[in-house]
């Protein structure tokens, strides 16, 4: 999670950047694992956690572009 640290709101732990990528890659394969609706729904929910712990726009953006590209294939 993006924190204030000494008042500079960049200041990451590896430990943190490491998690958060970890936790996206995680995301990444919940999603390319989905074979129905169901799965489709679950995973959704996993992107808004995964948002809700990390304050990661960017990576919530890339994960429901490629949930919606799942959603299209199936």
């Amino acid at each position: 999670m993006i924190s204030i640290e000494d008042n500079n709101i960049l200041n990451f732990k590896i430990d943190t950047i490491d998690k958060i990528l970890e936790s996206k890659n995680k995301a990444k394969k919940i999603i390319e694992s989905c074979e129905n609706d169901i799965h489709l729904s679950y995973a959704k929910r996993f992107i808004y956690l995964y948002k809700k712990a990390t304050d990661d726009i960017i990576g919530v953006s890339e994960l429901e572009v490629l949930l919606l590209s799942k959603r299209m294939s199936l």
